[in-house]
């Protein structure tokens, strides 16, 4: 029996109601519903190449087997740890000489959100190509999966870039706060040590976020071989 992969704690509504907490706009309200947002997203090429997905069959696809659901779900475990310790150590790693910087902060944080960002990928690619020699149902939802990705992957990106943008304008509204006169006991970097702190949080819900897809084909590999006789 194939190990169940475990849903995260985070979910996409956290993430936005952190980015809500720091100052960003929230326009889910006027958001139109799911289908007509994918329809922005999908022009004519990519309605082919979903059809195609849909009618999808592997060459030789082999047997369902546990071990290689039980492999890949133990990765992705390992990989979120160790994502989630180098998040914690993040901050901890800066440096200065005198008071903190924007520029070399959020620099450190850009990298480390491109790390997850490519280690999430990467884990979503291997995972694709274990499901297509694995059975029929699963090579088609891997195809399914991968258009879905490739489709909306701009999209993605530029919605996740916007992270950082209110992670500068909180920077700098924290910094001109601290510049103000202080109240007595209070430690001159004290707004710096939540900025990192909040910084920090929109990392591990961004995590959660980038590996929910992984999760979602861990969980359908999971269902094939519990449900396969």
């Amino acid at each position: 029996m194939p190990n169940q992969p475990q849903a995260q704690t985070s979910h996409p509504s956290k993430l936005l109601a952190q980015l809500a907490h720091l100052g960003a706009a929230s326009s889910t309200d006027a958001l139109p519903c799911i289908a007509e947002r994918l329809s922005r997203l999908f022009g004519l090429g990519d309605t082919m190449t979903l059809d195609a997905a849909t009618a999808y069959r592997a060459g030789q696809p082999g047997q369902l087997q546990s071990a290689v659901v039980d492999k890949l779900t133990d990765e992705l475990a390992t990989t979120r740890r160790a994502l989630v310790r180098r998040v914690h150590i993040w901050a901890g790693e800066l440096e200065f000489e005198g008071e903190p910087e924007c520029e070399p902060v959020l620099n450190a944080w850009l990298a480390l959100q491109r790390k997850i960002a490519a280690n999430s990928r990467q884990l979503r690619d291997k995972v694709r190509r274990s499901m297509k020699d694995q059975s029929q149902t699963l090579a088609r939802l891997a195809e399914l999966d991968a258009v879905f990705d490739h489709t909306v992957a701009g999209y993605t990106s530029q919605c996740f870039s916007a992270v950082s943008l209110v992670l500068e304008q909180r920077f700098r509204a924290l910094q001109t706060s601290n510049e103000q006169p202080q109240t007595s006991g209070q430690a001159p970097h004290d707004w710096f040590h939540r900025y990192c702190e909040e910084a920090q949080a929109l990392l591990l819900a961004e995590l959660d976020v980038r590996l929910e897809p992984v999760l979602g084909l861990l969980e359908a590999c999971h269902n094939e071989v519990t449900n396969t006789p």
